[in-house]
């Protein structure tokens, strides 16, 4: 076997181990967190490919042991996600029906009757897609405010608000459509927002955008088809605040539940802890956001902190949070979780022990399978 095929085999087994790597080991930069979303979440795809790469380099002399055996710690470490899946699923499952659940109709059927599904991880979750409409929704100093709507496939559905994420100065309403469309095909109406960003516009901005959003869709609920009592509403990460806070502090009787994908909720905290600056600036977003630091203005911090703003009122919450989360701490949602219990606020977490930040851009990985499980059946609870 010539040289520069053994360097060629040794160098591709080693690039595979250290993307592995990454299951065990935070991702240090920006990069190379976008690549752990793929490995933990679709990771499993290269189990077979490297026990069959190390069956072949083994008996291929020293240089071959090594790659060898390379590519059998890849596929160890490739599985160990989807092992941890299957582990916190059945977990999860029990948690919920022992609180939450229980209040779920013994007769509602469900799109997802399996937590995880082998078959939606080869092939993909099948659903209808649903073409979106373009809707202006709010005028703000001459600029227009739109929504994509995904019309529902029943009579006077209820409808899920989305609030996407991007640091609060990014991101738009066109961010992870096939969610949208997924809750449409389950015969929910969705609104996803564009809103007011960062550093032009301060918070509260984004939440009377989504106080505005409501509006309309009260306004226009008829020919919208839709029922605007029955509202839910759904942001990530910079949205999850924004939804968050958007449902504890508007008051208003038409928001039904409230579901956040690791969303900040303790600005304070979040302050006095950043992250790793060489992911995100995450101090940088909130001075941009909250108008300067929180030594120059602390009581935008606690006004803009849901954690904060929770009350005896608060809509039901469902949490969802991956422990590795590189870019929003998983402490956020622990907090959440005890001011909840507090004020007895129905509440249910989806904790992903493997998972980090913006796992759910795989749509068909196992992160996203357990969500869209305790979505909908969360949905059908708090929209019944």
């Amino acid at each position: 076997m010539s040289i520069t095929f053994t360097v060629i085999r040794l160098s591709v087994a080693t690039a595979v181990f250290l993307a592995s790597l990454l299951t065990v080991v935070p991702a240090p930069v920006n990069f190379l967190w976008k690549l752990s979303i793929v490995v933990l979440e679709a990771g499993y795809w290269l189990v077979v490919p490297c026990i069959l790469l190390a069956l072949w380099c083994f008996g291929s002399g020293t240089y071959g042991k090594i790659s060898g055996l390379l590519f059998l710690c890849s596929a160890i470490l490739l599985a160990s996600p989807l092992i941890r899946a299957w582990q916190s699923a059945y977990r999860l499952e029990r948690e919920y029906h022992r609180g939450f659940g229980k209040r779920i109709p013994e007769s509602t059927s469900f799109h997802r009757t399996r937590i995880l599904s082998w078959k939606d991880l080869l092939l993909g979750i099948q659903f209808p897609a649903v073409k979106p409409q373009r809707r202006v929704y709010s005028h703000h100093e001459g600029d227009s405010l739109e929504m994509n709507f995904y019309a529902a496939r029943r009579p006077s559905a209820p409808c899920i608000v989305i609030i996407h994420g991007g640091g609060w100065d990014g991101g738009d309403r066109e961010q992870l459509p096939a969610l949208n469309s997924y809750f449409a095909s389950l015969g929910y109406a969705v609104a996803s927002l564009d809103y007011r960003l960062a550093p032009e516009h301060r918070y509260p901005a984004p939440v009377q955008d989504v106080r505005d959003a409501l509006t309309f869709l009260h306004t226009h609920a008829t020919d919208m088809n839709i029922d605007a009592s029955r509202i839910i509403l759904l942001g990530r990460s910079a949205g999850g605040q924004i939804a968050l806070q958007a449902a504890y502090t508007l008051k208003d009787p038409s928001i039904k539940g409230v579901i956040s994908f690791y969303g900040p909720a303790d600005m304070v905290f979040g302050y006095s802890l950043p992250g790793n600056p060489w992911l995100l600036g995450s101090r940088k977003l909130m001075e941009q956001y909250l108008g300067g630091s929180y030594m120059q203005h602390p009581q935008a911090y606690h006004a803009s902190s849901p954690v904060e703003a929770l009350n005896s009122t608060s809509p039901p919450t469902l949490l969802l949070h991956g422990h590795r989360d590189v870019l929003v701490s998983y402490q956020h949602t622990v907090h959440m979780e005890m001011a909840m219990s507090r004020r007895d606020i129905p509440h249910f977490t989806v904790d992903l022990p493997w998972a980090t930040h913006g796992y759910d851009y795989v749509f068909s990985g196992p992160g996203s399978q357990i969500g869209l499980y305790f979505m909908e059946r969360f949905l059908s609870e708090v929209s019944k």
